[in-house]
């Protein structure tokens, strides 16, 4: 799993976190950190760049679940699902280019229906 990070200015600091490969139990503890560093600083709004992610396994969803909640403000280990599906999660965070497998694992899980999905960075970073 690579992740690369970049920031950019909207109208206010968002980071565009590219993934590259697939979300799985291997590595959703590494994506999870590097959103809660980056929440840290420099930047409360996040876009998830999946357009080079294959495939995403349960664990990948709970991943992006977590880092749902963190850029919702919620803290600790213990998440209730109703908190994730506040309006707050698709205020921060949205989702850029996922793959046909990964968008249908995404909307089998429920969670397509709580972030936007966009085709393109610039509509994303305007989202804001």
């Amino acid at each position: 799993m690579d992740i690369n990070v970049t920031l950019q200015q909207a109208s206010e600091p968002v980071a565009v976190m590219h993934l590259q490969g697939n979300i799985d139990a291997s590595n959703f503890m590494q994506i999870v950190d590097k959103a809660q560093e980056i929440y840290k600083n420099p930047a409360r709004n996040l876009i998830l760049d999946l357009s080079d992610v294959s495939s995403i396994s349960s664990t990948g969803i709970a991943a992006i679940h977590k880092i749902a909640l963190i850029y919702s403000g919620v803290s600790g280990a213990v998440s209730h699902p109703d908190q994730t599906h506040s309006s707050s999660a698709r205020k921060y965070v949205k989702v850029l280019s996922p793959q046909p497998e990964v968008e249908k694992a995404l909307e089998t899980a429920g969670l397509k229906l709580f972030f936007k999905v966009f085709r393109d960075l610039e509509s994303a970073l305007k989202s804001f």
